[in-house]
């Protein structure tokens, strides 16, 4: 057991170094050695854990995610681009398994119990909780004012009013060629020839803003695709 999770998150570390800044200090690093540099709820000092699992993972909604740590309550309440009530693919659920937003707009897919809590808590078999570091999403904690922090990351589960997720790109430029390159750019990523959010972000490097693939200067990220 405890040489298998070795390999695991030697396996998840090695393969991040490999592509630019480590996701290990990082906003998206919710141990003991957090981004913000603050007392944690949790005395935990793995990083994967708050995402990943090497045994036990979520088979179910999340099926075929990267061993899952994580689940979302209520798929159902998903609304696209189109406006269809409809569940964006796996890729994308990964983020919005956190990025929902847990109720910032009223209605959220993901429960307060499972945005708290892991399937497998650190150090432990299966079962139990585990919260991440409250004061890494949580600004009150540290003198700043409201429950969250900025809203960009609360996306929410009415996905209509932002970049369209789980599309096909090939769909997109056969109906505008106009509108977009043939083939994207090679340091944007499609999955399964889908746009998703992991299109344009990279979770585990934090190199730039927003966990972005590349800069944005002068759009880039955005010309990565669209002809403007």
């Amino acid at each position: 057991m405890k040489k298998c999770k070795f390999i695991f998150f030697f396996y998840i570390f090695f393969s991040c170094s490999l592509y630019g800044a480590s996701i290990v200090g990082s906003k998206h690093d919710l141990s003991m050695s957090n981004y913000y540099g603050l007392g944690s709820s949790t005395t935990s000092t793995e990083v994967c854990v708050f995402c990943h699992t090497p045994h036990s993972s979520n088979a179910q909604e999340l099926k075929d995610g990267p061993l899952w740590n994580r689940k979302i309550t209520d798929t159902s309440v998903f609304e696209m681009y189109n406006g269809a009530p409809e569940m964006p693919s796996h890729t994308s659920m990964l983020c919005l398994s956190c990025h929902d937003g847990i109720s910032s707009q009223g209605v959220s897919a993901v429960s307060s119990y499972d945005g708290h809590n892991v399937l497998n808590p650190p150090g432990s078999g299966t079962g139990g909780s585990a919260g991440p570091n409250c004061k890494a999403c949580h600004p009150f904690s540290r003198g700043e004012a409201g429950l969250y922090p900025s809203e960009v990351w609360q996306i929410g589960p009415i996905l209509s009013d932002d970049h369209p997720v789980s599309i096909s790109y090939n769909d997109a430029a056969s109906a505008r060629p106009s509108e977009f390159k043939a083939v994207p750019d090679s340091d944007v990523k499609l999955f399964g020839g889908q746009v998703e959010c992991a299109t344009c972000h990279d979770v585990h490097d934090p190199e730039y803003g927003l966990f972005l693939r590349k800069p944005n200067v002068g759009s880039s990220v955005c010309n990565s695709c669209h002809i403007k």
